[in-house]
């Protein structure tokens, strides 16, 4: 869309064009902070789902932390703004419980064990370190907590639904609608809690967004990319396995239906937040979740039908730890966190690379290229925006890598789909036509240093 016009002419609508991209993003101006750098960007699906956070930093302990995530909504985006909102202000809290300490404290809730090992800095103030495996520890009891408490909450406005008349449950519905909607629909999160003093991070992620880290050769300035986390979905072969073995094996066609890689047919996940629907005995769905107006109400009939022996989903997260400092300069090393429309538009690229030639898409030579391999060969390239007037030029944003990065996949992936979507939407955002469909794009780039 931005490239110039096969013809060679002047496009008369590129300029309707780039004004309809623009709206349909939501962008940042690069955000410097220990000379660290941030920047998003996202293009808007319909509907858009997908929701963000990147996080103050806070100090604890004499560190400096930050937690940065996106969180790729389904059925809704009730649950993923949810956590974008409230997520990051729960693990800071629940830090300072686990890991303050001062002598006149009182003891922490949490046992012993959990704490790192203190050393002493004066005569009489200790310093608590944080040990690779104690924070990945905290992370995973903190997502498992914090899913926890949305399907907590329904229970106790609700303990028993088989008991409720219909009448009775149309009120608690309408009473607490965004206590049922957060533990209706789900959300998959793909997370970094970086430790800014000691340069440490901890990759925190549940479903099938991303994080990748990408880094670039001081000799031929070509970067590569390696993905930091494991997908949780059934086409993952443990994934499959766990919930298969979850359950009696008289159960396993229904709950892979026809062959299917989607629980009951419906969910992709097999490990989200929310999604109480497969957490949960049927009564709940039967007597408060089908009351919700969801974008996936066919999934409601599929649970009713083959919901037997819950849960089906779980939210125990991938906790992998990175060390920062293994990494120089030169290397530009980068994080990449996406929602998995990202990495289907790369796909794309992926499979056009057995045609088209893999330089032609990633600059790279001999296998073909992976969607996460294309993903980190596009980081840091420019936009071509010499088509466009230059009046337009200064509405794109300045020196952001997660938006060129989007909008350079978008435009390499599916250019007339892209141009058909946006000439269909105009100022409405809107638009039930399936062929004209683009999933929610996400991309949050953590730079580790910023450039001179």
């Amino acid at each position: 869309m931005f490239s110039s016009h096969a013809s060679g002419h002047p496009d008369p609508n590129l300029e309707d064009l780039a004004r309809s991209f623009i709206r349909k993003s939501t962008f940042s101006n690069a955000r410097m902070t220990n000379e660290t750098s941030t920047v998003y960007a996202q293009f808007r699906g319909t509907p858009n789902e997908d929701r963000f956070t990147v996080s103050e930093d806070w100090e604890l302990s004499d560190h400096v932390w930050q937690f940065i995530a996106v969180f790729d909504g389904h059925g809704g985006s009730t649950t993923a703004d949810y956590l974008a909102k409230h997520f990051t202000s729960h693990l800071r809290r629940s830090m300072e419980l686990s890991f303050s300490y001062s002598p006149e404290s009182t003891p922490s809730p949490n046992p012993p064990e959990l704490l790192s090992t203190a050393r002493s800095r004066s005569n009489d103030t200790p310093v608590i370190l944080f040990t690779n495996k104690n924070i990945s520890e905290f992370l995973k009891r903190q997502v498992r907590a914090f899913d926890e408490d949305l399907g907590k909450a329904v229970k106790e406005i609700c303990p028993n639904p088989e008991s409720l008349s219909d009448k009775e449950a149309h009120a608690l519905y309408e009473a607490h609608k965004m206590v049922i909607a957060r533990a209706r629909c789900g959300s998959t999160m793909a997370g970094i809690l970086l430790d800014k003093t000691e340069r440490r991070m901890w990759v925190c992620c549940v479903g099938d967004s991303s994080v990748v880290l990408s880094t670039k050769s001081p000799i031929s300035d070509r970067r590569k990319a390696v993905l930091l986390n494991q997908h949780h979905t059934a086409q993952s072969p443990q994934e499959y396995h766990r919930v298969t073995m979850a359950h009696p094996s008289h159960e396993r066609d229904k709950i892979w239906l026809d062959g299917e890689e989607r629980i009951f047919g419906t969910l992709s996940m097999t490990r989200a937040f929310g999604d109480f629907m497969y957490k949960f005995p049927t009564s709940f769905t039967a007597t408060l979740f089908s009351k919700f107006p969801s974008t996936a109400m066919r999934s409601v009939n599929r649970v009713l039908s083959y919901n037997r022996t819950p849960p089906y989903v779980i939210s125990d997260p991938f906790v992998t730890f990175v060390d920062l400092t293994a990494f120089s300069e030169d290397e530009d090393p980068a994080v990449i966190i996406y929602s998995d429309g990202l990495e289907a538009l790369a796909s794309r690229l992926s499979i056009a690379a057995m045609s088209k030639g893999i330089s032609d898409v990633s600059g790279s030579s001999g296998a073909v290229p992976t969607a996460v391999d294309i993903i980190g060969a596009l980081l840091g390239q420019p936009l071509d925006l010499a088509a466009l007037p230059s009046s337009l030029t200064d509405i794109f944003p300045n020196n952001n890598a997660a938006f060129n990065l989007i909008s350079n996949l978008l435009d390499k992936a599916i250019p007339k789909k892209l141009r058909a979507h946006l000439e269909s939407m105009g100022n409405d955002d809107g638009n039930d036509d399936e062929e004209l469909y683009i999933d929610d794009v996400t991309v949050i780039v953590f730079q580790l240093f910023t450039a001179p």
